[in-house]
């Protein structure tokens, strides 16, 4: 009988040849009609069964059943790619204008690889193992869409789940291990600043947007240094600001769009009050308007890694890549992610794979155009899950 480490490299190349197809024809969130055909096609070859979610246009679920009586546990991954245009010169660079800069093409060849793996070993498989593609994480909105299509209803019903993310921060061949706070929440910011137009030579004529827009922002920054916990970290930007047409013209409203994160649910509500209070506040004393739109519905909470489940991840990677190959992250991510909305509802954890390698221009960071990542990290990703998911069966 062949193990975990000898099936992998059976399939390794393979599974790169898939994750270079992917990262040569990314998709955008809600667009990925070609990579979850793929994916489709893929589970079918390997003769594994798809459970069919009504009414999802994009993504899939699927279940590998062990042929012992036991759980059923979940493994995740996103599968969409970023509004951007990749230029890191590779072979199979993206031919389009979109591009896998947060490792997505990684994360969903590496699921498919350890997909197939499990399935050939399903004889050792105690209970199952649901396996969900995920869309449109980069928009935050693809995981509760997978919820409400039925992800979690689906019986048998999982007890957890686990996935992983790229990280250029640590070696190929190692991952990273953290317990409770890995990410945080992630909430977005319109406010829209509305004046009264006119002349830029008579301003005592208008009331200035653009001003008050100024005065506000400079407000907002207090949100974080005088409403939050100092020891709870979060951070509020504003990325964008839209105004005028010429130098001259006062304009009658000015629209800003951001962002806050924060890692503790609390001190999260409490900062998006300050943030409707002060921006409404400050612009009344500019003699202007401020019209917030936050809808907590379309933000995602932290994600919180079960510590449970990490230990057991910890024990598979130890089995298998080694316990010199395993980093403890030392600071959680101000970075969110939507699997938090899976953490709703069951246990998770996601650990981090490392894709560095000092021979490639691997260490710029996630959504980088510039960044490579080392796809020999699909092998090392699907070797833990696969020894997880044998693991936690017993």
């Amino acid at each position: 009988m062949q193990g975990i480490q000898q099936i992998v490299k059976k399939y390794a190349e393979h599974a790169v040849e898939i994750r270079r197809k992917l990262h040569q024809n990314p998709e955008l969130g809600y667009e990925e009609i070609k990579t979850t055909a793929l994916i489709r096609q893929e589970l079918n070859d390997y003769g594994i069964e798809i459970q069919e979610l009504p009414g999802l246009k994009t993504g899939l679920t699927a279940i590998i059943r062990g042929e012992k009586t036991g759980k059923t546990i979940g493994l995740r991954e996103d599968i969409d790619a970023l509004p951007m245009k990749e230029e890191t010169k590779l072979p199979f660079a993206s031919i389009n204008n979109c591009a896998h800069a947060c490792g997505h093409d990684i994360h969903c060849s590496t699921l498919l690889l350890t997909a197939r793996v499990l399935q050939e070993m399903r004889d050792e498989l105690a209970g199952n193992v649901r396996l969900f593609f995920q869309p449109a994480e980069e928009r935050i909105t693809g995981a509760q869409t997978m919820l409400e299509a039925g992800a979690m209803d689906l019986e048998p019903q999982c007890e957890c789940a686990i996935g992983l993310h790229c990280s250029p921060d640590w070696k190929v061949g190692t991952i990273g291990l953290r317990s409770g706070a890995a990410n945080a929440s992630s909430d977005k910011i319109v406010i829209t600043v509305k004046g009264k137009g006119g002349h830029g030579a008579h301003p005592e004529a208008f009331v200035d947007p653009i001003v008050a827009s100024a005065y506000m922002l400079t407000q907002l920054q207090t949100v974080v240094s005088r409403e939050n916990l100092p020891v709870q970290a979060a951070v509020l930007t504003f990325g964008t600001i839209h105004g005028g047409t010429a130098m001259n013209i006062v304009p009658s409203e000015v629209k800003l769009e951001g962002t806050l994160r924060a890692l503790n649910e609390q001190g999260r509500h409490k900062m998006l009050g300050a943030i409707k209070r002060i921006a409404e506040c400050s612009c009344a004393a500019m003699r202007a308007e401020a019209v917030v739109d936050i809808s907590e519905d379309d933000g995602v909470p932290a994600l919180d890694n079960d510590a449970t489940l990490i230990e057991k991840i910890r024990v598979a990677a130890q089995k298998t890549i080694g316990k010199e190959n395993i980093n403890n992250i030392p600071n959680p991510s101000l970075g969110s992610e939507d699997f938090s909305r899976f953490g709703a509802r069951i246990p998770v954890a996601q650990f981090r794979l490392g894709t560095s390698n000092d021979d490639l221009n691997t260490c710029i960071g996630l959504h980088s155009p510039y960044n490579i990542f080392d796809d020999a990290a699909i092998e090392i990703g699907a070797t833990v899950m696969a020894q997880f998911a044998l693991d936690y069966s017993k």
